[in-house]
């Protein structure tokens, strides 16, 4: 049996320091991987460490490849795939903008009404909303308002993380 192409979620624990989060591209890009969605910040108080949550796709071989490769990276502290456990989290958001009149505004507050969303902005014919939300969620709600506007679209990436007491720090 074949080892399917699926998607991968990496979390990565890593001195926050110039240069370092460019050595972690380089690797994927090296190896001719592609980075889908990335997401970066300080983790802790004196912003010593951050966390890089990459999602990629491939296979798990490929994915336990990178994990391995990127635990040489010398500021990484640790590095692991969150897919594989049973019990991780993942949460996005977007700003989506709709620009139209007044009534497909409205049809759109329907839409977006149903989702983990609020309106962050108002102003003429244009309305900001924002949602919270897996990828696929956002990606549904994105299919739901191509006729109604949409105009724009910004996303954070996926921050994701272990459910429960397993921590990063400890893989």
């Amino acid at each position: 049996m074949t080892d399917p192409i699926k998607k991968h979620v990496i979390a990565i624990l890593v001195d926050n320091e110039f240069g370092a989060l460019a050595r972690i591209v380089e690797l994927f890009s090296a190896r001719g991987y592609n980075i889908e969605t990335l997401n970066v910040a300080p983790t802790t108080l004196d912003k010593k460490l951050s966390r890089i949550t990459i999602t990629t796709y491939g296979t798990t071989k490929t994915v336990d490849l990178i994990c391995k490769l990127l635990k040489r990276i010398v500021p990484v502290h640790t590095a692991a795939e969150l897919t594989r456990e049973h019990g991780y989290i993942e949460r996005e958001l977007a700003l989506i903008q709709i620009i139209a009149n007044e009534q497909k505004r409205e049809e759109a507050l329907k839409i977006v009404d149903s989702y983990r969303s609020s309106v962050v902005d108002i102003a003429g014919d244009s309305i900001v909303f924002e949602v919270i939300g897996n990828s696929e969620t956002i990606d549904e709600l994105l299919l739901k308002l191509a006729n109604f506007g949409l105009e724009s679209v910004s996303r954070t990436g996926i921050a994701a993380g272990f459910k429960g007491e397993k921590k990063l720090a400890n893989v």
